[in-house]
């Protein structure tokens, strides 16, 4: 089933406040038709207000919420045409599955041919068809998520929210589910977006990843972007792992940068942006952006194996330096290769100058 259902999305400037605390901090955002975007940050962070925002269950302070570009601000929830898959679902168990699939569409007084005819084309997009006349209550927590999704989706919104769906899940179940959603939300063409804290969930889901940090946006990009090019210290601590190395800026040419370590070690990094040579900074090198050279390399970072663990296809060391610094290494693991031993003298460097984020030292 095709549809062009979703529209465009723009958070204008929002500001919201409870009791006089700044939740949400002149936050913009601009989502595109069937673009599905991740509201991700810890908790408190202001991403889940932000949601129910668009839903219009709270008014923002100020900042205007447009879709499709219209205001909608003025407009109270159920007309809105916001669907929303809730933390717990909210299905009701006393409701066959097509009775849940169709509340919406009873409560708007669609015809009831049309809703039938609608509720059947939601339950074959969710794969849920065969199971029309059961209880919700008698599904499995990945059925019971996908009847709240055909639900949602059901009343063809124009912005499909969806509030930590996978929380109430199996960890061995939640990838499934994942990819399902997005599968689902590309087939229908819905603007789509989801709040959650977990990193592996928005950067292996969403198109773009909105990270944010005490009602403040820290970046908007490409999950790859996020990931690779962090335009903030609390995006490159956020999200996933990085090592942190304090020194001082040195010379920026070319868009590369010099750093010199508080161990006299240089280091080749992506230029910073605002910051001053001879400022004091942090250099951030992900796991897998080091290298492990045995002790004999003329160059590098001096330090000692204190640990290893293999992680399937990955080994991860932990190798202090002879500043005392602890950092980790992670890199393939061969078939019939183990942690490096204990004790074991080393060089770490880095990978490229392209793996090794500076930022003014916090």
């Amino acid at each position: 089933m095709e549809s062009t259902t979703g529209q465009s999305l723009t958070l204008d400037d929002i500001v919201h406040r409870y009791a006089g605390a700044l939740a949400v901090d002149h936050v913009t955002l601009e989502v595109q038709a069937g673009e599905l975007v991740a509201l991700l940050g810890p908790s408190g962070c202001g991403k889940t207000t932000l949601l129910r925002i668009i839903a219009g269950f709270i008014q923002q302070t100020s900042g205007k919420v447009v879709v499709g570009g219209r205001r909608i601000d003025d407009l109270p929830p159920a007309r809105r045409q916001v669907g929303i898959v809730f933390q717990n679902y909210a299905l009701f168990p006393h409701m066959t599955v097509a009775d849940n699939v169709g509340y919406g569409l009873a409560a708007r007084g669609t015809d009831r041919q049309a809703a039938r005819k609608r509720t059947a084309e939601m339950l074959e997009m969710v794969q849920l068809g065969h199971l029309a006349d059961r209880l919700t209550k008698q599904l499995s927590g990945g059925q019971q998520q996908r009847v709240a999704l055909a639900r949602a989706l059901a009343i063809e919104p124009r912005v499909l929210l969806l509030d930590e769906p996978f929380s109430a899940l199996d960890k061995s179940l939640r990838l499934d589910m994942q990819i399902e959603i997005k599968r689902i939300q590309r087939a229908a063409g819905t603007t789509a977006i989801i709040v959650t804290h977990d990193q592996e969930e928005a950067l292996g889901m969403a198109d773009r990843v909105a990270v944010l940090s005490q009602g403040r946006l820290e970046q908007f990009a490409a999950p790859s972007a996020v990931y690779d090019t962090p335009a903030t210290y609390f995006v490159n601590q956020f999200v996933g792992t990085a090592n942190v190395l304090p020194g001082v800026l040195g010379e920026v040419s070319g868009g590369q940068a010099g750093v010199r370590l508080d161990d006299g070690t240089w280091l080749a990094a992506r230029a910073p942006v605002g910051v001053a040579p001879g400022a004091r900074v942090v250099a951030c090198i992900r796991p897998e952006n080091m290298r492990l050279d045995a002790d004999t390399a003329s160059d590098g970072l001096e330090g000692t194996v204190e640990l290893g663990m293999p992680l399937g296809a990955t080994i991860v060391h932990e190798i202090r330096t002879a500043s005392g610094l602890r950092l980790k290494l992670s890199e393939p693991r061969m078939p019939g290769m183990g942690p490096r031993a204990a004790g074991t003298r080393v060089r770490l460097r880095p990978a490229s100058p392209e793996g090794v984020t500076v930022f003014a030292a916090p």
